[in-house]
């Protein structure tokens, strides 16, 4: 094969391997692509009082998705009032095009599906909406090289 062609057919070989197809319906990690540390890249919340962006209030959340479908990490809630860290240990899993998150810490991220979203070689975002009464949560976690 031609160089150039190998230049842009990698990047995508890389993405359909990490994404996965097929009719397994296994819920179990199917690709080490997807691990690494995720980071809160936006994290907006809205409500009838308006727009907040999370990150900007003094938010953070990372998570780190292991091989073995075990979660490490810790989530901080700027605007909380009463325990406002948490341990995000816990499971992942990926069906189809999606992650979800299973932890013992009760938070919205355990609620979410997240879409994965390739954004280059290498680079993932894991895009969340989620829908409480009252307030839409909207997360993009990134991994980055």
């Amino acid at each position: 094969m031609k160089p150039s062609v190998m230049k842009w057919l990698a990047p995508i070989m890389m993405i359909a391997t990490a994404i996965g197809c097929g009719g397994s319906g296994s819920t179990e990690p199917r690709s080490s692509a997807l691990a690494g540390s995720y980071t809160a890249l936006q994290w907006v919340t809205t409500s009838s009082s308006g727009r907040t962006d999370q990150i900007q209030l003094g938010s953070t959340l990372q998570i780190t998705l292991n091989n073995d479908g075990s979660t490490a990490g810790h989530m901080h809630l700027a605007a909380s009032g009463g325990n406002p860290d948490f341990d995000m240990a816990g499971t992942w899993t990926q069906s189809g095009n999606n992650v979800q998150f299973m932890q013992t810490a009760d938070t919205f991220v355990r609620n979410m599906v997240f879409a994965i979203q390739p954004i280059a070689p290498g680079v993932w975002d894991l895009v969340g909406v989620y829908d409480t009464p009252g307030t839409r949560i909207e997360l993009t976690l990134r991994r980055g090289q």
